[in-house]
């Protein structure tokens, strides 16, 4: 999973630097398009870890 998780902050940085924002943000990580493996894990009904 840390393949998926690299991937993510990859991409939302790169989407972040592109918007000119330079910070990632949860939009810039909900837009996204998770890979099968995260994608699998992921449930947008779960509460997030405090």
């Amino acid at each position: 999973m840390i393949g998926s998780l690299d991937q993510l902050i990859y991409e939302a940085a790169n989407d972040a630097i592109s918007d000119g924002k330079e910070k990632i943000t949860k939009a810039h990580l909900e837009a996204v398009i998770l890979d099968i493996a995260a994608g699998n894990r992921y449930d947008p009904r779960r509460k997030p870890l405090s």
